[in-house]
């Protein structure tokens, strides 16, 4: 049975988070200088497609593919 590597599931929870919660994570990223509803839908869409690269390159890492 082998070992999941570590970095590539800390890269999959970082895509996930961003898929999730893209603006929240922008305004902590920001300390807070964002206000909330700065990202128009299309921003939005931009930084989940962002976040599913993450996830896809966590789980490739994560599996040693």
């Amino acid at each position: 049975m082998s070992v999941m590597n570590p970095a590539g599931v800390l890269l999959f929870l970082f895509g996930l988070a961003i898929v999730a919660f893209p603006e929240k994570l922008l305004r902590m990223f920001f300390l807070g200088l964002l206000q909330e509803g700065t990202l128009s839908s299309g921003g939005i869409l931009f930084y989940r497609l962002i976040g599913g690269f993450f996830v896809f390159a966590g789980l490739a890492v994560a599996v040693g593919m």
